[in-house]
């Protein structure tokens, strides 16, 4: 089912729209929450929520790119479920040191231009640097399951993100959304 058919079910209110969303995508979107929770029985609860959410969401949304849509809104909900998780906290920690401090009034402020100066950032990138960072800080894969998506060693995983945060870092200098 195209995701057009899909949101046409959902505009109209049909119950099967929601197994539709289930069938196409149901997988897509446990492996995101799972990948956050580390556990099959939150990430369930979660992609519930989220199929709620979307359920709520359209209409009046009509999001241009379904997939991408409906992947930010599990992984939001997953990271709201577990904000104060360990894994979480590590990936925010390791990744911390390349962007500004975002509990100010200034930086949430800047919070717009700097997912804007990120996605610039990454879209200059190779394809598979920028697919190693998506997966590490988006999907929060482990290091072992980036490395062995890349078909890298874990120590080139390692050095090829830590050099890319170094560079994120930079960028956002040179953009003037890093303040030291």
């Amino acid at each position: 089912m195209t995701s057009d058919t899909l949101i046409g079910l959902l505009e109209q209110r049909s119950e099967q729209a929601l197994r539709e969303l289930d069938a196409a995508y149901g997988a897509y979107c446990r492996t995101i929450a799972g990948n956050i929770l580390q556990s099959p029985e939150d990430a369930e609860e979660c992609v519930s929520d989220a199929y709620l959410s979307v359920w709520n969401a359209i209409p009046p949304a009509k999001p241009g790119h379904f997939k991408a849509w409906l992947g930010a809104i599990v992984r939001n909900a997953a990271l709201r479920r577990r904000q104060q998780s360990t894994r979480v906290a590590a990936l925010q920690e390791e990744l911390a040191e390349s962007l500004p401090d975002g509990r100010s009034v200034a930086g949430q402020c800047e919070a717009r231009a700097l997912g804007e100066a990120i996605s610039a950032f990454l879209r200059a990138q190779r394809p598979e640097l920028r697919q190693a960072f998506l997966r590490r800080y988006w999907y929060a894969d482990s290091l072992e399951a980036v490395a062995l998506r890349m078909g890298w060693s874990v120590s080139k995983t390692k050095s090829a993100l830590f050099r890319l945060r170094k560079q994120l870092k930079n960028y956002l200098m040179k953009e003037e959304l890093w303040h030291e």
